[in-house]
């Protein structure tokens, strides 16, 4: 792509803006040139312990366990739990909120912890007041899928190539086809 000037044509793409860290969008502070101990260090190291596990899911999870315990605590007259029925009922959303700071803390069994969460906020629609009033069962079901789908591969590299053997393949003009013969 080129533009006429008075000089003559211009290449746009020739032309690079000067790399300004302010105006650079994709710059990335790095946390050894921070200072020790400031915000920035801290906000770095965060986002690094963040991104090596599924946080968002966990939060989501997290908040969802704790609005079906709250429904629990409410004095609601109408809604009775007895006995074994009143029991289960506060061990589900507390197993879900179990799970979900097991998901920050010990990440490795992930897809456990995730289905885990998946099945009792299911299961809370039975034993605690409609799962939490709908709300908590429905962010324990958001929370754990996140969880579950959650990757450590960087965005842009998430898809394998459809064949395991395109990689390989060469292209036609590179494979000495009829194309390269006199």
């Amino acid at each position: 792509m080129s533009a006429y000037t008075e000089g003559g044509f211009a290449s746009f793409e020739s032309t690079k803006p000067p790399a300004d860290p302010i105006l650079d969008t994709h710059a990335q502070p790095d946390l050894e040139t921070a200072p020790p101990g400031s915000f920035q260090t801290l906000r770095l190291r965060f986002r690094r312990w963040r991104r090596t596990r599924p946080f968002w899911g966990a939060l989501v999870a997290l908040l969802g366990g704790a609005e079906i315990l709250a429904t629990e605590l409410v004095p609601l007259g109408v809604i009775i739990h007895i006995g074994a029925a009143g029991l289960v009922g506060f061990a589900v959303p507390v197993v879900i909120m179990l799970c979900a700071v097991l998901l920050w803390f010990a990440p490795t069994p992930r897809a456990f912890y995730a289905a885990l969460i998946l099945l009792l906020s299911l299961a809370s629609w039975l034993t605690s007041n409609l799962g939490g009033f709908i709300l908590g069962m429905v962010l324990g079901i958001v929370g754990g899928a996140l969880a579950l789908t959650w990757s450590t591969a960087p965005r842009g590299r998430r898809r394998e190539p459809a064949h395991a053997s395109d990689e390989a393949r060469p292209a036609p003009h590179e494979a000495g086809g009829a194309l390269d013969q006199p």
